[in-house]
């Protein structure tokens, strides 16, 4: 279950599967509780945008202190929606928010360091949290129409597998706040995508057009990769929806910042 925290103006969802493990500090952020103005009020948590770097930089440190994570040890994804897992080295720390984001495709981060805070971004995409907690391996991933396509989420669990020696059995996984079909209306070139990849049970019509369900498809993946039904905590929240509470670049027509999703190993 995603659970709405509050303090003061600032709002923002934890994982209660992933808190019960008393491992990991983690959140994914709304747009409340942050200094930004305008379009990007007011937890922006975007780089590339013309809102005020200090105002950046600053919720940066409001969120970071708020969940008890050092900001000079975040990694920072470069999202191209593409698929490739990244393994973080100790010359990524600081990627991204002390230097420069040195990667050239990063979708999705994984990681068993612990006091390192992976971090992902979305304000209609998939964010997706991964916890393996026998082995203190932890993951996150991008996850837009591209990525779910290309089994960005069945990808990260495979390289916890090869990589970790962990047994899918025991990873624990969550689905974010992203649109959800409802608002998620595409062309017939998308929805052939998802038909052929995941079959018809991940669209729908309404009316003329198609409507896709990512989080249906992530289900799909996740459980072709070995996960427990009862290890995936599918959020439900749809970012067009809760507009009030959360980015969306649909509704807003792109005029918007983004969230964040944090995650990292005590």
């Amino acid at each position: 279950m995603f659970i709405l925290n509050q303090n003061g103006n600032l709002k923002y969802y934890t994982i209660s599967s992933f808190e019960e493990t008393g491992m990991t500090k983690h959140c994914f952020t709304t747009r409340c509780g942050g200094v930004s103005k305008g379009y990007y009020s007011s937890m922006n948590l975007r780089w590339n945008c013309d809102d005020a770097p200090k105002n950046i930089e600053k919720n940066y440190e409001i969120i970071c202190n708020e969940i008890g994570i050092d900001k000079n040890r975040l990694v920072l994804s470069k999202q191209v929606h593409e698929a490739n897992v990244h393994t973080v080295k100790d010359s990524d720390i600081g990627n991204g928010i002390m230097f420069p984001n040195k990667f050239d495709s990063a979708d999705a981060l994984i990681t068993d360091k612990t006091n390192v805070a992976i971090t992902v971004f979305g304000a209609d995409c998939v964010p997706l949290f991964f916890l393996d907690p026998k082995n203190r391996v932890i993951a996150l991933a991008h996850s837009g129409w591209k990525g779910t396509v290309l089994r960005i989420g069945q990808r990260v669990v495979e390289k916890m597998v090869s990589d970790y020696n962990s047994n899918p059995s025991d990873i624990l996984t969550a689905i974010g706040p992203s649109i959800q079909v409802c608002h998620f209306e595409v062309g017939d070139e998308v929805a052939d995508k998802f038909i052929d990849e995941f079959g018809y049970e991940t669209v729908e019509k309404h009316g003329e057009k198609y409507h896709v369900n990512m989080q249906r498809a992530i289900k799909m993946q996740f459980r072709d990769a070995g996960i427990l039904n009862s290890h995936i905590d599918d959020s439900a929240i749809c970012t067009y929806c809760r507009h009030d509470l959360l980015f969306s670049h649909r509704q807003t027509q792109g005029k918007r910042g983004v969230m964040g999703g944090f995650l990292a190993l005590k």
